[in-house]
């Protein structure tokens, strides 16, 4: 008989220089069967993101030592090349500047740190969902391609 292993409800990474804000999302997120890695810097996010392998990122613009906006002026294909996670804005900064900074920095969406605990806990689910939806898209497209099935259907 083989045996199930159940799949995660998603893979979340946090950024987030706050003990209380990483600890308290990550109680949240994991209440509701999620994976959690909290991390409190962007500077080593590369080797975090080979380990954690997050569908969602959720990262904070207002860190320390090297603030999220910093690191979208890096250059986020630079930085984010290990993975193809949606990078979420995670701030206390008034939504409308989020949402500013969101589109400036071509993040995937915002996330108000004022935010109802459980409105905020159904949006990551939805972009889990999101995520994995582009993932299924992008393997049937390559898939695709692979079998020239794409060019055969244009006709």
């Amino acid at each position: 008989m083989k045996s199930e292993i159940p799949m995660s409800r998603g893979r979340v990474l946090i950024v987030d220089d706050h003990p209380e804000i990483l600890e308290g999302m990550k109680m949240l997120l994991e209440m509701e069967g999620m994976d959690v890695t909290t991390h409190d810097s962007v500077i080593t996010l590369p080797l975090i993101l080979r380990k954690a392998d997050p569908e969602v990122i959720l990262l904070d613009l207002s860190l320390r030592a090297l603030s999220g906006e910093a690191f979208f002026k890096l250059g986020r294909e630079r930085v984010l090349r290990h993975t193809n996670a949606l990078v979420i804005l995670f701030s206390g900064r008034p939504v409308a500047e989020l949402a500013a900074n969101a589109e400036e920095f071509g993040a995937d969406g915002i996330l108000p740190k004022s935010e109802d605990a459980m409105q905020a806990v159904a949006r990551v689910k939805t972009w889990i969902q999101q995520h994995r939806s582009l993932q299924r898209a992008q393997r049937m497209e390559a898939n695709d391609v692979a079998t020239g099935s794409a060019s055969a259907s244009a006709y």
